[in-house]
């Protein structure tokens, strides 16, 4: 049996097949089938490439995704300084244009990315050369048509496919190898696979002796997930756009439906007329969970009207990279005021993670 029609028997499989909690499992299996079928199927195409050059600038990444025509160059020529070229046709948009918005101090850089097309998980429209710019990105935005709201769960598919989870966390599962003893699992009174499904999985990545944790409740296409390197996970919300064309009452509904159905933030707009443009800034600012430190001298205050702006969760080294990238390799400890330490001036190490308004001193090897 070929690839094609093994990828066309399971999904007609997967169509066929009623979601319940008792299919569950099954139906989440079908789906890592599938993915995997796609991404042999791109492989096999030749379709994978070099993927588009791309340099990080400013406090955070967002890659605007979307079919041909959604609006993205619009919605980027309107918040940022960027120049993309517009046009009421597909395919307008061939290479990455980026573009900067500064919002509430924060340098958010955008990019315009070519429009996906159905198929671009098996390299379709430069599909695989396309994700190797979203995987660089810290937030995804969907663009999505108000006129064809399916969009967004034809996009969430192919990305899928292309091993990308969109504004889905990394399962909290933790994997510990050891040399001996077998298989062992904490489930932690979570709900959890069956342990001969685990050890299953396990084998296929010829892991046979470990301590499996679980600190939430997970599916064994969760486990599968946590397994495999090649998975990223990005944060997303939605812009429903060209609400212009259409009434509110219908732009309310497909909007509430879409909120319902993935779970995501979504903000109606037009990028043709501004509407709620400043709605859509503010909830991608909100989603980055950007955090202001304020850097102090050695010698004298800290400097409290410039902070320097990282995403949440950052650590130590994270503030050295993004002061001096050439000479972080030189950073031996620094000192920190705020609400990530016990006391003020505490002294602590490169992985130390910092909270929002932390003062930070950092002290460098000579």
């Amino acid at each position: 049996m070929t690839l094609e029609s093994k990828l066309e028997e399971l999904r007609e499989e997967y169509s066929k097949t009623k979601y319940n909690k008792a299919t569950n499992k099954h139906l989440g299996i079908l789906r890592k089938k599938i993915a995997k079928i796609k991404k042999e199927l791109g492989e096999k195409k030749g379709s994978g490439g070099i993927g588009f050059a791309v340099r990080k600038n400013g406090d955070a990444t967002v890659a605007l995704v979307g079919f041909p025509n959604t609006g993205k160059s619009s919605l980027l020529g309107a918040i940022t300084n960027a120049e993309s070229k517009v046009a009421d046709y597909a395919f307008t948009t061939l290479t990455v244009v980026p573009g900067m918005l500064n919002y509430k101090g924060a340098q958010i850089q955008i990019l315009d990315v070519p429009g996906l097309i159905e198929g671009a998980s098996v390299g379709k429209g430069g599909g695989r050369k396309i994700v190797s710019v979203i995987r660089v990105a810290d937030l995804l935005v969907f663009m999505v048509d108000i006129n064809s709201p399916v969009q967004l769960y034809k996009l969430l598919d192919e990305l899928y496919s292309l091993d990308i989870r969109a504004n889905i966390k990394r399962p909290s599962i933790k994997i510990e190898k050891r040399k001996a003893g077998g298989i062992d699992i904490e489930a932690n009174g979570h709900k959890v696979p069956v342990k001969q499904d685990i050890v299953s999985l396990l084998g296929e990545v010829k892991m046979y002796n470990a301590n499996v944790i679980f600190y939430q409740d997970a599916s064994l296409e969760d486990f599968s997930d946590v397994l495999d390197d090649s998975i990223t996970y990005i944060d997303a919300i939605v812009l429903l756009n060209k609400i212009d064309t259409v009434d509110k009452a219908y732009s309310s509904a497909v909007a509430k439906e879409l909120r319902k159905t993935t779970g995501m933030t979504v903000v109606e707009i037009s990028a043709s007329t501004g509407e709620h443009l400043e709605e859509a800034k503010e909830a991608m600012f909100a989603k980055l969970d950007i955090m202001r430190i304020y850097l102090k001298p050695k010698t004298g205050p800290p400097d409290m009207d410039k902070p320097l702006l990282l995403r949440k969760n950052s650590e130590v080294m994270d503030v050295a990279k993004k002061l001096h990238s050439k000479t972080a390799n030189r950073l031996r400890h620094a000192y920190v005021t705020g609400k990530s330490v016990k006391f003020g001036n505490q002294r602590v190490g490169k992985e130390h993670v910092l909270v929002d308004g932390d003062i930070v001193t950092l002290v460098f090897d000579k």
